[in-house]
């Protein structure tokens, strides 16, 4: 009797801790699966359970993201990148508010190499050639794991006539060459 009067207490204790330590480590388990924006899915189911998080399979592997995001709205190490904000690269395509209607937001993941990234992606500036994005936070990183480029960039002396349309003469017609 002395026994369970001493150690009694101690068990129920030992017990508690270890049911609110189970509790603890599965609480941090959960938290610690959930899917970070840039990695691999094959659907949106893969990046978030709750939908808030899709899967653009239009790349390589698939890639959590969130579309269409607005400023500082990305999960940490991830930034808000616009793409499609400007007409064109060329500067005769450009309009008065220097976006197009066609500009659409992503979070990516931020990287400070190409370590950062996974297996086919790179770490690059997106804001420059050859993707012309837009970083749309301010105060984070503009280095993102993106696809590497593929083919030749186009050069900046291509004729602007894509935007300006062919000359046209003063009867209204095309002055497209014969």
């Amino acid at each position: 009797m002395a026994y369970r009067l001493l150690f009694e207490p101690f068990v129920r204790t030992r017990h508690g801790a270890l049911r609110h330590a189970f509790c603890l480590l599965g609480a941090a388990l959960a938290l610690g699966c959930q899917p970070q924006i840039g990695d691999e899915c094959q659907t949106s189911v893969d990046c978030s359970q709750g939908g808030e998080r899709l899967c653009d399979i239009t790349q390589p592997g698939g890639y959590c993201t969130i579309f269409n995001c607005e400023p500082n709205t990305c999960p940490e190490d991830s930034a808000c990148i616009a793409f499609g904000a400007q007409l064109s690269g060329a500067s005769a395509c450009s309009s008065a508010d220097g976006l197009s209607r066609f500009t659409r937001s992503f979070c990516m993941r931020t990287c400070g190499s190409n370590d950062d990234c996974r297996g086919g992606y790179t770490c690059a500036d997106v804001t420059g050639t050859p993707w012309h994005g837009l970083a749309v936070d301010r105060g984070r990183a503009r280095r993102v794991c993106i696809v590497p480029p593929v083919g030749d960039e186009v050069p900046a002396s291509r004729p602007a006539e894509v935007c300006d349309g062919p000359d046209v003469d003063s009867a209204g017609s095309g002055g497209a060459p014969d």
